[in-house]
């Protein structure tokens, strides 16, 4: 039965949307306004189809929550109907332009009073001030009654906020657009008819009523609603305001405002999924608003999440930047928060999260290690499903939130089996391709430089290093080369690891497109020991493949912990 009152949608234009003296309320706490010229761009377009298909034009769903009679929330859809609304004002604009030239005033005047009436709301008969059907968040709502509605110009747009100068640059665009639209010659009956029958009757919505917030969430789950994320950051943030007092609002609004302006409101869920994985069952970012919602029972519920994720936050976004303040004067946890983002990896962050937490320095010193190696192994040379990786990481992460596990070789007994085989890495590394250009170019640059100061036992940093990639066979290779590798395989071998040598920048513009009988000579002056052991008589398919093979036995005594025995 609870099913059928999920939600009940009905299909309405945008003149059925702001009839029947309805208002609509953007929650207090949701998001600013944020549209911008793309946005209203691809807006102006779908009213220009309206327009010349005579057709009606279906604009998407509005998603709003009942707040008493003829009062509704706006849940999803707020930035589409402030920018309608800020239309409908530059269309009253430009009548007003009208009025100014002494052009029918008194009808123009009867038909600005008849628009604003149906999309805006009603005049004051004391104040003489415009009412309102679309109240905005707290933090555009005072500019959008103040001067939008009122059609008065900003003082200085220069100090408005970002939100609120989006807004005022949205009135300017579609301004300029309806008169450049219209021409000279329009009167105020285009201008109505515009507003009036294409807009308001043209422009179709399907408005969808919900019961609460939960019903809401719910619902995007069910269509894999656009926009779901920051979605449901805006229905938890109003959840959790909306269980305080005045009083302790004002306190939980500046630990939100701390949270969400360190991780950044896109990365927000994310967060706070690898937060509560981190000491909870492994769940889908988008069920964390339902279970959320079921673990705050009270005020004192809410100020402890908002503590221990402010608590959080901060060493969560150090650990995604080698570049970190945190880092400072730590070169070994800076080289492996380095390494994940090279990797490309983040099923790490929850238990380097909880282990921050709860491990000693050098514990979580050895973790760092242990979870950069399994991501090389694992992630970047076994390709592997991560899937596998988070449902252990998961597993471990509680234990050491409960205290079970104090050291990281309690860890790696419970993920081990993400730990790839020695045997089995050699295998994966021998045909490893890493291409020399674009993102993988740094990769490359790494994977080299850690064999590198493997063989010579030194301790050069592939981003500061001035060394070069050198392909053995060229990629651009001459037609001399083709005795060794037929032109038709030279795709298939060149940007091999095995095809790869580190080498001085003068070094490797001499080597050039070159011969190997050339070339190897050329390597053995260099100042890194990686070419000198390449001892070849001549370069062929088949060296090439000893060669990597060589290379992935250095691999895997670079990318290897000690107390793993395979």
């Amino acid at each position: 039965m609870a099913a059928k009152n999920l939600m009940t949608p009905s299909a309405t234009s945008l003149s059925g949307l702001f009839g029947n003296g309805i208002i609509y309320r953007v929650p207090t706490f949701q998001r600013d306004y944020s549209w911008k010229e793309d946005n209203w761009i691809a807006l102006w377009e779908d009213i220009q189809i309206a327009i010349t298909t005579e057709t009606d034009h279906y604009m998407g769903a509005v998603v709003v929550q009942k707040n008493g009679e003829k009062n509704f929330l706006v849940i999803d859809g707020q930035q589409r109907l402030t920018t309608l609304s800020i239309l409908a004002l530059a269309v009253i604009q430009n009548i007003l332009d009208l009025i100014a030239k002494g052009i029918e005033p008194q009808d123009n005047e009867m038909r600005i009073t008849e628009l604003r009436r149906s999309f805006l709301g009603q005049r004051d008969p004391a104040s003489l001030h415009y009412s309102s059907k679309l109240f905005l968040n707290e933090n555009n709502d005072a500019f959008y009654q103040s001067h939008l509605l009122q059609l008065r110009k900003p003082v200085n747009e220069r100090i408005l906020s970002i939100s609120d100068k989006l807004m005022w640059q949205s009135f300017q665009f579609f301004y300029r657009n309806i008169r450049l639209d219209f021409g000279t010659t329009a009167t105020g009956e285009r201008f109505a008819t515009f507003l009036s029958k294409i807009i308001g009757d043209r422009l179709m919505f399907i408005k969808i009523e919900v019961e609460d917030e939960l019903s809401a969430y719910t619902l995007f789950e069910t269509l894999n609603y656009r926009g779901v994320d920051l979605t449901v950051t805006d229905l938890l943030k109003n959840y959790l305001f909306s269980r305080l007092s005045p009083v302790d609002l004002n306190l939980a609004k500046e630990s939100w405002k701390k949270i969400s302006g360190s991780v950044g409101l896109d990365k927000f869920p994310t967060f706070l999924r690898h937060f509560w994985i981190s000491r909870n069952d492994l769940v889908r970012e988008e069920q964390m608003f339902k279970i959320i919602r079921n673990s705050i029972k009270s005020v004192e519920n809410v100020f402890d999440l908002l503590n221990q994720l402010e608590a959080a936050v901060s060493f969560y976004v150090a650990l995604q930047d080698p570049y970190s303040r945190e880092w400072q004067g730590d070169r070994e946890r800076r080289k492996r928060i380095r390494e994940f983002k090279l990797f490309g990896v983040k099923q790490q962050l929850p238990m380097l999260l909880i282990a921050h937490e709860k491990f000693t320095e050098q514990e979580f010193d050895r973790l760092l290690r242990l979870l950069s190696v399994i991501s090389f192994r694992y992630n970047v040379v076994g390709d592997r499903q991560a899937n596998v990786m988070e449902d252990l990481y998961n597993k471990a992460s509680k234990k050491i939130f409960s205290g079970e596990f104090i050291t990281t070789i309690q860890v790696f007994e419970e993920i081990k089996s993400v730990y790839i085989r020695d045997v089995d890495f050699r295998s994966d590394f021998s045909t490893l391709i890493v291409y020399s250009y674009g993102r993988s170019k740094k990769l490359a640059r790494y994977i080299l430089y850690e064999i590198e100061n493997h063989l010579a036992v030194t301790d050069r940093d592939f981003e500061d290093d001035p060394g070069t990639i050198e392909h053995i066979l060229p990629e651009n290779a001459y037609e001399s080369w083709d005795a060794f590798f037929p032109l038709i395989i030279q795709p298939v071998y060149v940007y091999r690891l095995g095809n790869y040598t580190l080498l001085e920048d003068d070094k490797n513009r001499a080597c050039g497109g070159q011969l190997f009988s050339r070339k190897k000579s050329i390597y053995q002056t260099s100042q890194y020991e990686m070419p000198k052991k390449i001892l070849s008589i001549e370069w062929n398919p088949n060296n090439l493949d000893n060669r990597q093979n060589q290379m992935a036995a250095w691999a895997t005594a670079c990318w290897r912990v000690s107390y793993v025995n395979n």
